[in-house]
């Protein structure tokens, strides 16, 4: 027998198509790694995008402020809360500027709002700012896009004597004497069907 024989052009075929099936699994391997990768980000980076959002909420909603809004001769309540269910959910309420004086015949801040409103996506979840606490008619506010695909928001407030409504005032407070509620609980579920619940009591 020859000890210097070669490789037959059998035994190099057989040897590429190995090397190329070994070449395919690692690909498909590193490719199945990558994309858990990039889900595993893009998962963190929306939990976190949550997160500040309940941070910038209960920021605010601790310095409201129990003083009646102006919108031309109207006036509205320090604290509106509307829910229209499946469809559009707003928290309107008046806020003390940071290091600005917190009483209310001296205060300074701004009217804003939260909104939720159904789209495409499942829903979008804004922030409003108007330039003052009372504006003209019609006055448009700034709006901040804070979270999107947001599938289910709900807030409910806790009124004086135990109750939690999903609207304020209450029905039997008029504009001029509704006070503030005691806390506010809100709901989120993100698109995947996972909730989130935090309650924010107030000031």
């Amino acid at each position: 027998m020859n000890a210097n024989r070669g490789f037959t052009l059998v035994e190099i075929l057989i040897a590429l198509m190995i090397f190329s099936v070994i070449s395919v699994l690692a690909y498909r391997a590193t490719a199945a790694l990558t994309d858990g990768e990039l889900r595993l980000t893009q998962e963190a980076a929306h939990w976190r995008a949550i997160e500040q959002v309940f941070t910038r909420l209960e920021a605010d909603v601790r310095q409201a402020l129990p003083r009646p809004l102006a919108e031309g001769g109207h006036t509205l309540p320090p604290w509106r809360g509307q829910h229209e269910p499946q469809r559009r959910v707003e928290l309107q309420f008046a806020r003390a500027a940071p290091g600005l004086p917190t009483t209310v015949s001296t205060a300074r801040g701004q009217r804003m709002a939260y909104v939720w409103q159904r789209n495409e996506n499942g829903g979008a979840l804004e922030l409003l700012y108007w330039p003052a606490f009372d504006n003209l008619p019609n006055t448009a506010p700034q709006r901040y896009l804070l979270l999107d695909g947001i599938a289910y928001f709900r807030l409910d407030y806790l009124s004086r004597n135990g109750d939690w409504i999903d609207e304020w005032p209450p029905a039997d407070k008029t504009t001029s004497d509704a006070p503030l509620p005691r806390a506010v609980r809100v709901q989120l579920a993100a698109a995947d069907g996972a909730v989130v619940e935090r309650l924010f009591a107030l000031q």
